[in-house]
């Protein structure tokens, strides 16, 4: 028999924090509730963690700053943030952090259970996606949103450095279509399924030639899209 998937929720409000708790043990999952990373730091259990859901402004240690810490020595670790914070520029910041989604408070267990569920599911099977046997490396400097693939320089809008950043710091380089619906919400271009499409496919156009490759931008069928080459951020 298979141990439970092991959760923990880092939320300062702690009625919050109780009801999210027994929503996901009722799915079956070993949850541990923290309202601080002071405590959560103290966990004995803390390197077997599948699952980490964090409200961002908690007191003391942000839950960005958490993301960022744990993402770097536990790079399999699932990331969620809870938060108001749901403008562009900051739900690109919580993907740059590390976190695998950026969920909007309030939030209903439902929806929570619902993405934990997914999220999880994808990590089992979502290697077996990953199908590139060797990818070129390209260096994105996003403060002057510069593509650069060796001698190669691609001039991005901020929309599409947006795009490449969270495909980058994504699980298996991949997200799903209303993850870059959410992302690019704010633009005004971008307001349905069929839009984002086009974007990519723009994107995917505008890379071929710099990258070197035919699919910069792989479609997963019935999912999302996965990068298909290595981006660094500098």
């Amino acid at each position: 028999m298979s141990m439970p998937r092991r959760i923990v929720i880092v939320e300062d409000s702690a009625a919050l924090n109780e009801l999210l708790c027994n929503a996901l043990r009722k799915e079956g999952y070993e949850v541990s509730g923290f309202l601080d990373a002071e405590s959560l730091l103290e966990y004995p259990n803390l390197k077997d963690t599948d699952l980490m859901v964090l409200d961002i402004q908690l007191p003391g240690e942000s839950g960005l700053s958490l993301a960022k810490r744990f993402r770097e020595f536990m790079p399999a670790l699932g990331i969620m943030m809870l938060t108001t914070r749901t403008s562009n520029g900051q739900r690109i910041e919580g993907y740059d952090a590390g976190a695998d989604f950026y969920l909007p408070k309030p939030i209903s267990p439902a929806e929570l259970c619902q993405a934990v569920n997914s999220l999880l599911a994808r990590r089992n099977g979502g290697s077996a996606l990953q199908t590139d046997l060797q990818q070129p490396v390209c260096y994105l400097t996003r403060a002057s949103h510069v593509l650069s693939c060796g001698e190669q320089n691609l001039k991005l809008s901020a929309a599409e450095v947006a795009i490449l950043t969270a495909l980058a710091g994504a699980p298996d380089k991949q997200l799903e279509h209303w993850q870059l619906l959410e992302l690019l919400s704010s633009e005004a271009e971008v307001v349905n399924r069929a839009a984002l499409d086009v974007r990519i496919y723009r994107l995917r156009g505008k890379l071929k030639e710099t990258v070197n490759i035919d699919q910069p931008i792989v479609s997963v069928r019935g999912f999302g899209y996965r990068l298909g080459f290595e981006l660094r951020m500098v």
